[in-house]
């Protein structure tokens, strides 16, 4: 993990322990710097998933939007990769979910781009987005192992997640379709 403000860990640990507990997980490595340069400086092939938590394209997160920044996350990527990344409301924020769905899918192909809507009530419009891309040929809609996620959710006693959830946030609404051209 790429935390580029010390702050977020210590305030993460002050209110949120029950997550901040990994914080102290053996396997964790924690790094307080720049995620930009940490994705331009990596290993080619070295990461199976990248997740991209940013903050909305503006000062030093401006540059989480950057074509350059993914094609050196795609590098980064093994070649059965995928990189999530968080891609803004297509309801408030259109041009840039826009945009970004638009720059993965020249780095990584049309085919490997696939969105996915949630419900965030905290956020402007109460409806945001992931952009997933992946290297491979990966479709987490018709790849999709119903019987595995079910087990997966009772195992786990999920509150949120099941698979109708699951396969329900990669249908898009017409004005999204609309919005990316599909």
């Amino acid at each position: 993990m790429v935390e580029i403000d010390e702050a977020v860990i210590r305030a993460s640990k002050l209110h949120l322990p029950g997550l901040a507990c990994e914080f102290s997980n053996p396997k964790l490595e924690l790094i307080v710097g720049d995620g930009i340069d940490f994705v331009a400086k990596a290993k080619v092939e070295s990461y199976d998933v990248i997740i991209v938590d940013g903050s909305d394209p503006v000062g030093p997160a401006q540059g989480l939007f950057s074509a350059q920044f993914y094609r050196d996350c795609q590098k980064a990527l093994k070649s059965d990769g995928l990189l999530i990344t968080q891609g803004e409301s297509p309801m408030f924020h259109q041009s840039t979910f826009v945009e970004l769905n638009r720059c993965l899918k020249s780095i990584f192909g049309s085919q490997k781009v696939h969105t996915i809507l949630f419900h965030a009530t905290t956020y402007p419009s109460g409806m945001w987005s992931l952009q997933m891309a992946t290297k491979a040929s990966l479709n987490p809609k018709a790849d999709f192992n119903w019987k595995n996620a079910d087990t997966f959710c009772q195992r786990n006693n999920l509150k949120y997640y099941n698979a109708d959830l699951h396969t329900a946030a990669l249908s898009l609404p017409t004005f999204v379709r609309a919005l990316l051209a599909e």
